[in-house]
């Protein structure tokens, strides 16, 4: 059964309950932070941000604001997709993640020479989109583990049928 937030009364919990619930929510915590595709999604976001560094200001809102937004959803979208325990919402934050990491990956093509953002950089963030890739391709494949919740996709784009 999922975690559901509205159902926690920690009121009525004994201080050892109260001490389990503490823990399990570290742990889980913990888990999210070390996970290598989490780990792999903050480093293309501070990748990403150095390279706006390097850029004058007009040059950094020009080029660089769009793949901030793009590096800034990998990471939260990940972790609301763990924290959520659901094949659909799992799907779906995935999805998104596919998308922003697909943007950043194409938008560096022509990076260097429009931007100015030194050619190393660029190439650092090809590889980490690479390894992020396989990383991703490893974690989808562990939706399959998930329950079936019974959340009918109005659109029909996620579905198990």
């Amino acid at each position: 059964m999922a975690w559901d937030d509205e159902d926690f009364n920690e009121d009525g919990l004994s201080p050892e309950e109260n001490e389990r619930v503490e823990r399990e929510m570290r742990e889980k915590r913990e888990r999210l932070h070390n996970h290598p595709l989490y780990l792999k999604a903050d480093e293309i976001f501070h990748t990403v941000h150095t390279m706006s560094e390097t850029l004058e200001q007009e040059e950094r809102e020009m080029y660089m604001r769009s793949l901030l937004e793009s590096a800034m959803m990998l990471a939260p979208k990940f972790a609301g997709a763990m924290a959520s325990e659901s094949w659909t919402v799992c799907m779906q934050n995935a999805a998104i993640m596919r998308y922003h990491a697909q943007y950043l990956y194409a938008s560096t093509s022509m990076l260097h020479l429009m931007s100015g953002v030194p050619e190393e950089y660029v190439k650092v963030l090809r590889t980490e989109l690479k390894d992020f890739r396989e990383l991703f391709r490893a974690w989808v494949k562990t939706f399959k583990n998930l329950e079936d919740e019974g959340i009918e996709d109005e659109w029909g784009l996620f579905s198990r049928d």
